[in-house]
């Protein structure tokens, strides 16, 4: 596809190149270059992949990272993601798994960066270190993954690194394909480090570093994002430029790709969605996703500490009218804590809607006329969270719980109300980075992980730990998501699938644990 190269020269102008700064110095866009646009519903404000911004930080981050290897992607439409440690080289050309669980990576030869320099041993070792130093996510994957924080790379030789853990774990590689352990150009970075930022955080705000098949043209905070195929690298990617731009109005989004304005969009409300599935020209289809809609009590807290509350909104809330009428009828009504993409095979329990079991539980708790609770929620990239909770509180109005609605502008407001205990729920989608039940319930749910939910500790689900972390057979996610089903630290609402809204032309996608866009597997 060829979308007017106009298109791309308004994005550089709009970005300011010269405030903002590139990669290299700006090549005017000639009409020759097959341009992607993608429209989004939100950019970061910095591309330093320390700086953990939230939903919208992690897709380009994902999208744009040069890790050593990649998640296997899953045909658009299929109904399941590719396991945990089914992985892709990316800037690693071979792999091999050591005794006790280190592994060695042999990186493409001749990689090189849009700053000049060769991909060699040294600038991964400097990445992680840097991505340890600076990220509490990547600290926390990087123990899930039994990745060593203190000594998490050895230099074997120019084109040759040791990644060392503290014991094995089926996770180690999915972890590696993370952007938090995307590979930067080390001397790039270096050149701009200083005693007052001795990281060069201010400098990789606005620039970006990694090896890989993109170079930064321009970037406006928060707005728009211009790349073009970086041409020293291995091979040149299918669209020659790509821009990104945040566009808040899912329909205008839509509008823009069905005019053949852009090329791409996702985070539709499902209303849209199913219009985008029956306009010409375009093609709208479902990807297999890890993601769930979960209302999540604040059980240090009454009336939520105790169980049988918990249990009464579960029963109390119509999982399939919420997906009918906020999800059109695409999503699954959950059947478990976890999204079914990871659960196959396991045996799932059933969450029933009975609205007088409900109010029975209610009155065995003391709360035979209900009371009253705030929940919240954001709207950034979740469109159909008002329609979601519409159904909630009518559904919880059955039984005497009134719900009083409060909406956040960003997903880190809402963390901040659930850490504080300022609401008694909040209604977010949550999902894990890794295709793997044991690695979504460690990662979610044991004490100090971070999904920690605030409040909840079962000890029968602590013991399993070490089993969980190890990825042990099904056996182990069964019993534990038993545990979570009985003690409903959060009540799964409906399965989310992702979306992929694109111009029919264009493939190369696929359905990946993160949602992401890789642009340079793109073809069209």
């Amino acid at each position: 596809m060829r979308v007017c190269s106009g298109a791309i020269v308004g994005l550089v102008a709009a970005c300011g190149l010269a405030a903002c700064g590139g990669g290299t110095p700006a090549r005017a866009p000639t009409p020759a270059v097959a341009e992607f646009i993608d429209v989004v519903a939100a950019l970061p404000r910095s591309l330093d992949p320390a700086a953990e911004q939230g939903p919208a930080f992690d897709a380009v981050e994902t999208s744009l990272a040069g890790t050593l290897v990649r998640p296997a992607g899953r045909a658009a439409g299929a109904a399941t993601l590719a396991p945990a440690g089914a992985m892709t080289g990316f800037l690693a050309g071979s792999w091999r798994a050591l005794p006790g669980g280190d592994y060695s990576f042999v990186l493409r030869h001749g990689v090189v960066s849009a700053y000049g320099h060769t991909l060699s041993a040294a600038d991964v070792g400097f990445s992680f270190r840097r991505a340890l130093a600076l990220s509490a996510a990547a600290r926390s994957l990087a123990a899930a993954g039994r990745i060593s924080l203190a000594d998490p790379v050895t230099v074997l030789g120019a084109e040759t690194v040791r990644v060392n853990v503290t014991a094995p774990s089926p996770f180690t590689l999915a972890v590696l394909g993370d952007f938090r352990f995307g590979v930067l150009d080390s001397r790039a970075v270096r050149a701009h480090e200083s005693a007052a930022d001795p990281r060069a955080r201010r400098w990789l705000a606005g620039h970006l570093a990694f090896y890989g098949a993109w170079e930064l043209l321009g970037f406006q905070p928060a707005g728009k994002l211009l790349l073009r195929a970086n041409p020293l690298f291995r091979r040149p990617p299918a669209f020659g430029l790509v821009a990104i731009e945040a566009v808040p109005s899912a329909a205008l989004r839509l509008a823009d790709v069905a005019a053949g304005e852009a090329s791409h969009t996702d985070g539709l409300d499902w209303a849209d969605f199913q219009v985008a599935a029956h306009t010409s020209g375009l093609r709208a289809v479902t990807l297999a996703s890890t993601a769930v809609s979960t209302l999540v009590p604040d059980e240090r807290f009454a009336p939520f500490a105790d169980v049988l509350v918990r249990r009464a909104l579960s029963l109390a809330i119509d999982r399939a009218a919420i997906s009918r009428t906020a999800f059109a009828g695409v999503a699954r009504p959950a059947r478990g804590p976890l999204a079914g993409t990871l659960t196959p095979g396991l045996r799932e329990p059933a969450y029933p809607h009975d609205v007088a079991l409900a109010r029975r539980l209610l009155a065995r708790a003391g709360h035979p006329h209900g009371f009253a609770v705030v929940v919240a929620a954001c709207l950034a990239g979740d469109p159909q969270a008002p329609a979601e909770l519409a159904s909630i509180a009518r559904e919880l109005g059955a039984i005497g719980v009134r719900v009083r609605v409060r909406y956040v502008a960003s997903v880190a407001d809402l963390a901040a109300l659930a850490r504080t205990g300022a609401v008694g729920a909040v209604l977010e989608t949550t999902s894990v980075p890794v295709a793997s039940a044991a690695f979504a319930i460690a990662y979610d749910y044991l004490p100090g992980s971070p999904g920690d939910i605030e409040g909840y500790d079962a000890p029968a689900l602590d013991a399993l730990a070490g089993a969980l972390r190890a990825g042990a057979g099904s056996g182990t996610p069964a019993r534990a998501l038993a545990i979570l089903s009985a003690s409903f630290p959060v009540i799964p609402l409906v399965d989310v699938p992702g979306q992929l809204v694109t111009r029919a032309g264009i493939g190369g996608y696929a359905a990946y644990p993160d949602g992401a866009v890789y642009y340079d597997q793109l073809s069209g």
